[in-house]
């Protein structure tokens, strides 16, 4: 905990944003229907919204607002959106939380130097650099570890390594680490990159989606 509040005064946007292959946005013109049923899949309470690409974020759609213009004849989601506000990577996320905190807004649109969009971050990305993972009342532990039609199991990378080694009857030596992200983190001494993949007998992990801090996604399956 001190170590993360020292880390934080210089941590900069890009470093906790959500980068934009990963960040569900929606389009200006998405069916209502379809959108509602996106929010009850995602269970986020914000969506970017875009016009023509992801480059033209132009507001940001509050799950709440959507509900209370629900029953609307002829509801157009780009009239209810809110104004976004953009950030460079390099703002310091110390900086960004007070300015969230003054503009009454919980997301940030993180603009790459060429004027794209590269990400985007929450106020709660930024206190989870002080005080660790949040987990909220949609998090499910049933839904950690999924078996694919391969035959392979897709594993978010916070399920405990213990259930892992349970899962295919194997030991896998103790060190500093308690989930299967942090497994693989060890392994490599750094956060792989999205698609890379590990093996270490008899698994062969493969990253199914990672940041810039930690792993999201792993598929992993059993080399006989």
């Amino acid at each position: 905990m001190m170590q993360s509040i020292l880390s934080f005064r210089d941590t900069v946007a890009r470093e906790i944003m959500v980068p934009r292959t990963d960040a569900v946005m929606v389009s200006g013109d998405t069916p209502i229907e379809k959108l509602l049923r996106l929010v009850i899949n995602k269970g986020h309470s914000r969506f970017p919204v875009y016009a023509d690409n992801i480059d033209d974020i132009i507001g940001i759609l509050h799950v709440k607002d959507l509900l209370s213009s629900w029953g609307e004849k002829h509801l157009d989601l780009q009239d209810i959106v809110r104004t976004p506000y953009f950030i460079p990577e390099t703002k310091k996320i110390s900086h960004l939380l007070t300015e969230l905190r003054d503009k009454m807004s919980h997301m940030a649109i993180v603009i790459d130097e060429y004027g794209g969009v590269a990400g985007l971050v929450t106020i709660e990305d930024i206190i989870e650099e002080i005080i660790g993972e949040i987990r909220d009342e949609y998090d499910d532990d049933e839904i950690l570890m999924v078996a694919t039609d391969e035959g392979d199991l897709l594993v978010d990378a916070r399920l405990e390594i213990e259930k892992l080694t349970e899962h295919f009857d194997l030991q896998i030596p103790k060190g500093n680490f308690e989930s299967v992200g942090g497994f693989i983190t060890s392994l490599l001494g750094r956060v792989p990159q999205p698609h890379e993949t590990i093996i270490h007998a008899p698994l062969e992990m493969t990253i199914e989606s990672a940041d810039a801090r930690k792993i999201r996604k792993v598929r992993i399956k059993v080399k006989k």
